[in-house]
């Protein structure tokens, strides 16, 4: 390594020895072909290993499988089960659009309700994900910390679900509107520093969710959000920003991080992120590319929030 690389390496390093929590970030393994998830996830894992299994913690942000294959799908939710286990360390699930592939096609007549990834990590206990499958957040604890993870989710007799941030189905049937704008209410009242994830980001940030200016704005203490849907590098969906990695919520001094893809398929590398939180609070955050086992970027981002502005409505 020579130059940025190896300063990378460095500081990355001088933070493993600093921080308190240590979570590894990334959504989108996002395959129709279980071979093509094989040598993905094979990829990221060989990578991981080779820094010496440096998390505590993993938060899985959506799109873990695709298609409507259930055998296939089944395949590829197995191989992740087995390498996420070996790692011996809590994970955090949330669904993305593609994770209700299989929802979407299912005849009206059956209304079956199966979510490859989530009916597979409800079975591990030390996994954490939504109670239901109608729910649209659930919250984890993580040292002085509130992490807050927004997943798709889906009505028991399918009249309603969502994907790419907004509802889809009969939206008068929605019943969490109301839930969604109390969410901030929450957040202040948790009365500690405040992260979230989900799938999608915030207004401001790529490929948006619509649903989450119900949410908005979000109280002081929230320090950051984590997202996926937007794999970088992606000219055919992610539109004028391919390559938008950090930005901030609008009218929020809230930085959102983009952690995808975890694939090399569709994106341009397996990429991930991981957050290192430290005894004052304050974050680190190192973009890694798992192909070419090299950070790419880091940041630290301020600790300090500067006020919101009145939202434009």
């Amino acid at each position: 390594m020579k130059g940025i690389d190896v300063m990378y390496d460095y500081i990355y390093h001088e933070s493993l020895k600093r921080a308190k929590h240590k979570v590894w970030i990334f959504s989108d393994l996002q395959q129709e072909n279980p071979r093509n998830a094989k040598e993905c996830l094979n990829a990221s894992m060989e990578d991981y290993y080779l820094l010496g299994a440096p998390a505590d913690m993993i938060w899985f942000l959506g799109d873990c499988v695709e298609g409507s294959n259930r055998p296939q799908l089944e395949e590829m939710c197995e191989m992740q089960e087995k390498a996420f286990v070996k790692t011996g360390i809590p994970l955090c699930f949330v669904a993305g659009n593609h994770d209700l592939d299989y929802v979407r096609v299912v005849s009206e007549k059956e209304k079956e309700i199966y979510i490859p990834f989530y009916e597979m990590a409800k079975k591990h206990k030390d996994w954490y994900m939504a109670s239901n499958y109608t729910d649209p957040y659930f919250k984890v604890a993580l040292g002085d910390f509130k992490i807050y993870f927004f997943t798709d989710h889906i009505a028991a007799d399918r009249s309603w679900f969502t994907t790419h941030g907004i509802i889809r189905g009969d939206k008068k049937a929605y019943p969490h509107i109301e839930l969604l704008q109390k969410i901030k209410d929450e957040m202040k009242e948790d009365g500690c520093p405040v992260i979230t994830a989900s799938h999608y980001s915030f207004p401001g940030g790529s490929r948006p969710s619509e649903l989450f200016k119900n949410i908005m704005p979000l109280p002081q203490n929230v320090k950051l959000h984590f997202y996926g849907h937007a794999h970088i590098g992606d000219f055919a969906w992610a539109g004028d920003r391919p390559y938008q990695r950090i930005s901030w919520m609008e009218f929020h001094d809230i930085p959102q991080i983009n952690v995808s893809s975890f694939e090399h398929i569709r994106g341009l590398k397996c990429r991930s992120v991981f957050l290192h939180i430290y005894e004052d609070h304050s974050c680190g955050i190192f973009f890694r590319n798992h192909d070419d086992h090299v950070f790419t970027e880091c940041y630290f981002p301020s600790k300090i929030n500067y006020p919101h502005a009145v939202l434009q409505k």
